[in-house]
Formats: structure tokens, C-alpha cells, sequence
């Protein structure tokens, strides 16, 4: 598999049920933003749901998960913080 291909998308299981983007490099976690395939939605209504990870000590991060239900409200967020990230939303319920 291409290196670079695994950083930038990674299924998050063999069934492919959705697409994992990684957002940001940490030290020890990575934030990730996951996107349903096409068609589909997370339980509860939601369309995207966002891990990021805040240090917390030299041994561990806290974990801080965000949800969103709205497109616009997702791509702001991502617009605001991860400027810098290109995201292909092929494939997700986002196309």
C-alpha cells in the first residue's frame, strides 16, 4: 500500500463503512476526521464526527470528540481549524 495514500485515508474497518482523514499529526494521537460512505449517516444524525486530542500529560492526551449534523456547520469548523488540510470528501455521504 502507498504511504502516503495510508496517511491521508484510512478505512476504519473491512467493510469500509466509512473513511478516516487525518487532520493534524501529535506526538502521541493523530485528530481524525470521520466521514460515512456515501448514503449513509452515523447513528444519531450525524455526518461527520471529529477525534482531536489535547495534551494532557507526557504520557497521555485527553480525547475530545465533536459531532456535526450539518455541512456547513462542518466545513466552518474545518475552514477555521485545518485550514491547511485539503479534504476529498469522494466517496462520503459529503459528495
Amino acid at each position: 500500500m502507498d504511504f502516503f495514500y495510508y496517511l491521508c485515508s484510512v478505512p476504519i474497518n473491512q467493510e469500509n463503512m466509512a473513511k478516516e482523514i487525518f487532520l493534524q499529526e501529535n506526538v502521541l494521537t493523530d485528530n481524525i476526521l470521520i466521514l460515512p460512505n456515501k448514503g449513509k449517516i452515523f447513528k444519531g444524525g450525524f455526518i461527520a464526527i471529529i477525534k482531536e486530542y489535547v495534551f494532557l500529560n507526557s504520557w497521555s492526551d485527553k480525547e475530545i470528540i465533536k459531532r456535526f449534523k450539518n455541512k456547513d456547520r462542518l466545513i466552518h469548523y474545518l475552514n477555521k481549524q485545518y485550514s491547511q488540510v485539503e479534504i476529498d470528501f469522494e466517496g462520503t455521504c459529503l459528495e
